[in-house]
């Protein structure tokens, strides 16, 4: 799905309308991008929804739920995998040590 909620104010109705259109799971885990904060605050409220972010997505959290659903942002982000050497101060090398 594109977008949880289209629009410029965040609604709860929506976000369980357009749940409601892409699945009738009773556990439904939503990944949306972390500034994404209409979707957010429209699906916070839904006692079968789980939200989290591409990189909080884990292995539990997949399992406990019936389904996921992604927003585009989202699904973009998961797939570009996380930051690389993001605030890293050593590298290994390929013996294994590590040099700083």
């Amino acid at each position: 799905m594109t977008e949880l909620v289209s629009g410029e104010k965040p609604s709860t109705k929506a976000a369980k309308a357009a749940l409601a259109a892409v699945t009738d799971a009773t556990r439904v885990l939503v990944v949306v991008d972390r500034e994404d904060e209409r979707s957010v605050l429209s699906a916070r409220n839904l006692p079968y929804v789980h939200l989290i972010t591409p990189d909080q997505l884990n292995t539990y959290d997949v399992l406990v739920n019936d389904d996921v659903v992604f927003t585009r942002a989202a699904f973009d982000a998961f797939l570009a995998g996380p930051a690389q050497h993001k605030g890293a101060a050593a590298a290994t090398t390929a013996e294994g040590s590590v040099q700083a």
